[in-house]
């Protein structure tokens, strides 16, 4: 029973994978967006940390992504 569970949510996760690959590039531009229109003196090296820190995480998870989908079609 839980394995059919388990199997069921892993087709559903693999068939809405293009939608959260959107959803990342979506929300990484709209945090780039921000920034950029942010005046340059609030540009603080905290607001540059988020964002660069956001930047490498969305390219980490999209490269494994990437990855997974070379190694598993």
């Amino acid at each position: 029973m839980f394995g059919l569970l388990s199997a069921g949510c892993l087709f559903w996760l693999e068939k809405l994978q293009p939608v959260f690959f959107v959803l990342a590039l979506g929300s990484l531009a709209y945090q780039i967006a921000i920034y950029v229109r942010r005046p340059k003196t609030l540009r603080t090296w905290g607001i540059k940390a988020i964002l660069f820190t956001s930047v490498l995480i969305n390219l980490a998870v999209i490269g494994a992504w990437i990855a997974l989908w070379l190694r598993y079609r």
